[in-house]
């Protein structure tokens, strides 16, 4: 006998043989042999309604590769030594900024 999720009695019966109370999500899976699946929810959170997760940061500003990674890279392309190409690495490798490429 599958108990009642909110208030957790059990459901009425209409039997008087003696009654085992049962989780509702126990009696689920035993009635129909799978797990539930959730429905996805869309739209906004309610007003009042405060999330247990923290949202993603986001960056304070242009995400650029890190220098020797860029450097690397670059090294083992055959296209590093067309003049454009160069003038790039050649710039990075003095210190210059990786985000200000083009």
């Amino acid at each position: 006998m599958p108990r009642h999720p909110v208030t957790g009695r059990p459901w009425p019966h209409s039997s008087a043989t003696d009654v085992v109370p049962l989780a509702a999500e126990v009696w689920t899976w035993l009635a129909f042999g799978q797990d539930p699946v959730a429905a996805p929810v869309s739209g906004v959170m309610p007003a009042g309604v405060l999330r247990d997760d923290p949202l993603p940061k986001h960056p304070s500003g242009p995400l650029s590769p890190a220098p020797d990674v860029f450097l690397y890279t670059l090294a083992r392309l055959p296209a590093v030594r067309q003049p454009w190409l160069r003038a790039i690495y050649d710039r990075v490798k003095a210190g210059g900024p990786v985000s200000r490429i083009v």
